[in-house]
Order: C-alpha cells, then structure tokens, then sequence
C-alpha cells in the first residue's frame, strides 16, 4: 500500500466515524441540556424553600423578642403602678399630717 492509499483509507474512516458520531453527540447534548434545565429547577426548588424556612425562621425570632419585651414590660408596669400606688397613699398620709400640724400651731392655747 502506498502512502497515497492509506491516506485515502484515513478519510473514508473520518468521514465514516464522523459521520456516525454527530447524531450520536447531539443526542447526548440534547440529554446534557436536558439535565441542566432539571438540576436548575431543582435547585431554584431547594432556594425557594430554604428562603421560606429563613423567612420562617425570622419571624419566629421576631415573635419571640417581642414575647419577652411583653413580659418585661407586664413585670416594669406591675412595679411602676405598686409604686405609685405607694407614693399616693404616702402622699394622703403626708397631707393629714400637715394638716394637723397647722391646725396644732394655728389653735390658740387656752388662757
């Protein structure tokens, strides 16, 4: 065989190889684009449901500091109003003693 021939034969095996191989790598293209747009789905699936369960989470957060502001809140006006309360009585029995005292160096002593 001459050098001629075999480089003869190598075409007729591309053009055959080729030839057999397109189709072949288009439908596995065809399977990778296929694949691609299934794993994209599923990942914007799993976004949108790990975004869900933060937004989820946040508000559970949320809802529990404010459970303790109200509770703090409940215990500071208990303690605020038990103060008042004190400071009016102290303030009715302050104003009767005052009261006493001036009709005391009001009254003429007895002659």
């Amino acid at each position: 065989m001459t050098p001629e021939d075999l480089q003869q034969i190598r075409g007729v095996v591309h053009e055959e190889i080729s030839a057999r191989l397109d189709p072949a790598v288009e439908a596995i293209a065809a399977k990778i684009g296929a694949s691609e747009e299934r794993t994209l789905e599923a990942i914007a699936i799993q976004i949108g449901a790990s975004e869900e369960r933060t937004l989820e989470a946040a508000r559970a957060m949320q809802s529990e500091i404010l459970r303790g502001l109200e509770a703090f809140a409940r215990g500071n006006f208990a303690r605020m109003h038990r103060i008042e309360t004190s400071d009016a009585d102290s303030n009715i029995r302050i104003t009767a003693l005052e009261e006493r005292v001036l009709y005391l160096e009001t009254r003429r002593p007895p002659q």
